[in-house]
């Protein structure tokens, strides 16, 4: 069993229980207020469904299953522009060694590399051969205190914008309100076509400004200090809310005895929110006889030194939501790109309000992307790093989009209507 660390001098109560997760609970306002949201969902559950029926099983075994890169950029929205701050309201502006080893613990989890040992891990654990880098720390400062991270979601990516979510994960890393710990994007699962792949129109549930992940900067990461509780001090915030990001469900499928559609995953009455960092035993009759929770499952809400697990089941459908869902399939595609010259395509045009770009910069190079209307005039300049660009003030005409990395030149022309 890992040792358990308690943070120093801010060290809140060891009993004092958060709010593990708040995806679920967004995503049930969000099926409160448009219900179409939820039938669109549980279409794309049958899709899964289906993707795997149809699918040779055994061809998604984890010891035939690809190897997915995703290349990672987090966002640290915060309130001071001092890295090697005193005092704790300073410490939003996390060190670039705390974010590292948030990254090493995505990559020891999802490789079933936890070095945990657990009741279930021995006969159930897997490598889901997702693997995670790093290729950039963005730090904002912002006089927003905290985000509600079931409503902020547009407001933070507003205030730092993402890099492509076709091809990154995003993490915004900031104070959440409401005592929660972090939330999640699910992703959107539909029929895919050379058509679509990558192009779903935004929507309330799907914006892709917001697809990403927010972790409260005092769960992120490893024993640093910043983090301030002894049940959730491992990182396994993250490594759970990316799960929701892959297409994981909460082991009880979020109502009594739910289903998370993973069969390997035993049924369970309800989450494992609990003080208790023995790890002892729950229990659930969800079929009719009694069998021991999951709760060592990262999908679950144990206290990080309890979890040790992803499950064969999960890693078949975590790489089924890659390739059904058109944003996740394009950033694993671009993930596998090798080419050594900067490229760039503009997705629709004409366009009406947004400028919609997908870029591709070797090694992940920053680039900048500047527009000039038809008589040379700079009119948008030195944009960092964006695929989107609101185009909603621009008079209609013929415009001429520049991107520039440190060595490369890429010039389009584009229609605005």
């Amino acid at each position: 069993m890992a040792s358990v660390y308690i943070a120093g001098a801010y060290a809140q109560p060891m009993q004092e229980l958060l709010n593990r997760c708040a995806t679920s609970d967004r995503d049930s306002i969000k099926f409160q207020q448009n219900p179409a949201l939820l039938q669109n969902r549980q279409e794309g559950e049958k899709l899964i469904s289906s993707y795997l029926d149809m699918s040779s099983r055994a061809s998604l075994r984890t010891g035939a299953i690809s190897e997915v890169i995703i290349p990672v950029v987090v966002h640290v929205v915060h309130q001071s522009t001092n890295i090697n701050a005193t005092s704790r309201a300073e410490e939003t502006n996390i060190s670039e060694a705390q974010i590292q080893s948030q990254i090493d613990i995505l990559n020891e989890d999802y490789g079933n590399r936890s070095g945990i040992t657990t009741f279930y891990s021995g006969t159930h654990g897997v490598d889901t051969k997702i693997r995670f880098k790093l290729v950039n720390i963005v730090r904002i400062y912002s006089a927003v205190k905290e985000f509600d991270p079931i409503s902020d979601a547009a407001k933070l990516a507003a205030i730092a914008p993402p890099r492509s979510t076709e091809r990154f994960l995003n993490i915004w890393v900031c104070k959440l309100s409401g005592n929660y710990l972090g939330s999640a994007q699910f992703p959107v699962v539909t029929k895919i076509t050379q058509g679509t792949l990558g192009l779903e129109q935004p929507s309330a549930e799907d914006s892709p400004d917001t697809d990403g992940v927010m972790i409260d900067y005092r769960y992120f990461g490893r024993n640093a200090r910043p983090i301030t509780s002894a049940l959730y001090n491992l990182g396994r915030t993250t490594t759970h809310e990316v799960g929701h990001w892959l297409g994981l469900i909460h082991i009880w499928g979020d109502s009594v005895c739910g289903d998370d559609y993973c069969d390997d995953t035993p049924a369970a009455s309800g989450s494992n929110q609990v003080t208790d960092l023995n790890c002892l035993p729950v229990y659930s009759t969800c079929s009719g006889i009694r069998t021991r929770n999951m709760t060592d499952n990262y999908m679950d809400y144990s206290p990080d030194v309890c979890m040790g697990l992803f499950t064969n089941d999960q890693t078949e459908r975590i790489h089924a939501v890659l390739n059904l869902s058109p944003r996740r399939a394009r950033l694993v595609a671009n993930s596998r790109r090798s080419e050594n010259r900067l490229t760039v395509d503009i997705l629709s045009s004409p366009i009406s309000d947004l400028l919609r770009t997908d870029i591709y910069s070797p090694d992940y190079a920053d680039y900048t992307m500047d527009i000039f209307n038809s008589s040379g005039t700079l009119i948008k300049k030195n944009i960092k790093n964006q695929s989107n660009i609101d185009m909603s003030n621009v008079a209609a005409g013929i415009y001429i989009l520049r991107v520039q990395t440190e060595v490369e030149t890429v010039t389009k022309r584009f229609l605005i209507l």
